[in-house]
């Protein structure tokens, strides 16, 4: 945060006047005639429009790159704030490290851009493509978004518990769609958060951080399923004891994060340490392929401890 110093003007008896900065004003376009909101904070004052800020239209090259590699690109971008992204590329085809396939460039764009809300792939040729945002950033859409996706999270949780219980593959299979919906609402609320910045601005920076982990708990999720369905897994009852807590601490903290308890915290530790101490237990008699799996799921506890520091740093 820049802090800026301005000198009241006087007009007249009763009207005082301060003048915007001229790079904030350029960067957000406002013009005479706007009207800017205000926003009264015990001796501050917090001056905000909803225009968003001006990251029109950018060139990439992906020339070379793998699948993956062009997904998180434009992916990138579009979290970002770009509006416009024109993609390059010499070759028609690059490679799918996971599936071991080669894949068409084109296709690759428009998996990407059906994950992105507002963006559409408006011109295509044989070696560019032209996407742009066709919608509105608001930041009045976030909060129903961000519900959105802990309402997702907990219900791809809760099919990876009943697969893994059931030894249902075929509900497993469908995790990685539900991971792609999941990944479509994150990524616009990360949107949202950098044209527009969160309703409560200060709180900015530590919702960024929270939804961001929880995108790393999606994919822990996705991996997990990926998972279960290679190696068909038949987990003790133990594990599946494990995997039901940590299940539990997803829909936990969905609870702690709308409303706040201090009471949570302890829960959510106690939680972690014993479900931790389960899998410790459990190494001498499991089998290594089980055990990994629990520890590999089991990173989701300490994602959960890292943002449940960050919802108390938003109360206070």
């Amino acid at each position: 945060m820049v802090t800026i110093k301005r000198s009241v003007i006087q007009i007249a008896n009763s009207t005082q006047l301060i003048s915007l900065p001229r790079k904030w004003s350029q960067k957000y376009g406002v013009k005479k005639g706007d009207e800017l909101e205000i926003e009264e904070n015990g001796s501050k004052l917090l001056i905000g429009t909803e225009k968003s800020a001006d990251l029109k239209s950018i060139d990439i090259d992906v020339t070379g790159l793998d699948r993956t590699s062009i997904l998180y690109f434009i992916l990138a971008l579009y979290k970002i704030g770009y509006d416009e992204i024109t993609v390059k590329f010499n070759d028609p085809f690059t490679f799918h490290y996971r599936t071991n396939e080669r894949k068409n460039v084109i296709s690759v764009i428009h998996e990407v851009v059906n994950r992105l809300t507002g963006f559409e792939i408006i011109q295509q040729k044989e070696n560019f493509c032209l996407i742009k945002d066709i919608s509105e950033v608001s930041n009045k859409e976030f909060d129903s978004a961000l519900r959105r996706v802990f309402l997702l999270l907990m219900d791809t949780s809760r099919d990876l518990l009943e697969a893994a219980k059931n030894k249902n593959l075929t509900l497993a299979d469908t995790i990685e769609e539900k991971h792609n919906t999941v990944m479509k609402f994150i990524s616009y609320c990360l949107r949202i958060l950098n044209k527009r910045g969160h309703p409560d601005y200060n709180k900015t920076i530590i919702i960024y951080h929270i939804v961001s982990n929880v995108d790393k708990i999606a994919d822990v999720l996705k991996y997990a399923a990926r998972d279960l369905v290679k190696f068909k897994l038949n987990f003790s009852k133990e594990a599946l004891q494990i995997l039901d807590g940590i299940n539990n601490s997803i829909e936990k903290y969905y609870e702690f994060f709308y409303k706040f308890d201090p009471k949570k915290i302890k829960e959510l530790y106690e939680d972690r340490n014993r479900i931790l101490e389960s899998i410790r237990k459990i190494t001498k008699k499991s089998s290594p392929i089980e055990v990994l799996y629990l520890t590999s799921i089991s990173s989701i506890l300490e994602i959960i401890t890292d943002i449940t520091e960050a919802r108390i740093g938003l109360e206070y």
